[in-house]
């Protein structure tokens, strides 16, 4: 399971208006249940909620990784959205513009679960391909930089 596979221009919204975390979470997810992902956006929101408890997953550099394995999941999946940038938490002291909400199957074992995350973090922490991602003029080209961030991928 490769980050760059789960990425579909369906699951994307690069005009995300979220005004929090919590909004930003559920506009992906419903995104995740239109597409058949997940089966329920409650059940998945409150298992990625509960991840957030544990510690922010905002990143730095105006990116937020939020993720849970869950019974809702149907098959691994990732929704991003790109916004103007907003309050994520009290712990995260600068806005994010990138959001990317990975929701995996429980069955899924953790080191491979861990090894997208991974992925996604080592192509994020590249300015060049953040500022890419952030000036994309559409969900084409946006799709086609993701897929091009195997670059940025070591030991791959």
């Amino acid at each position: 399971m490769q980050f760059e596979n789960l990425v579909k221009s369906k699951l994307i919204n690069i005009k995300l208006n979220a005004s929090n975390k919590d909004d930003a979470i559920n506009q992906l997810a419903l995104l995740l249940e239109q597409s058949e992902i997940i089966t329920s956006v409650d059940e998945f929101t409150k298992a990625v909620h509960e991840r957030e408890a544990l510690t922010t997953t905002a990143v730095g550099f105006g990116v937020a990784i939020p993720h849970a394995r869950s019974s809702s999941v149907i098959e691994p999946g990732i929704a991003i959205g790109r916004s103007h940038g907003f309050s994520w938490d009290q712990e995260a002291d600068f806005p994010i513009n990138l959001v990317f909400l990975l929701a995996v199957p429980a069955k899924i074992e953790s080191p491979e679960y861990m090894g997208i995350l991974a992925s996604i973090a080592r192509m994020l922490v590249h300015e060049e391909f953040r500022k890419s991602l952030i000036e994309a003029k559409d969900i084409d080209e946006f799709t086609s930089i993701i897929s091009n961030g195997k670059k940025y991928l070591v030991n791959q």
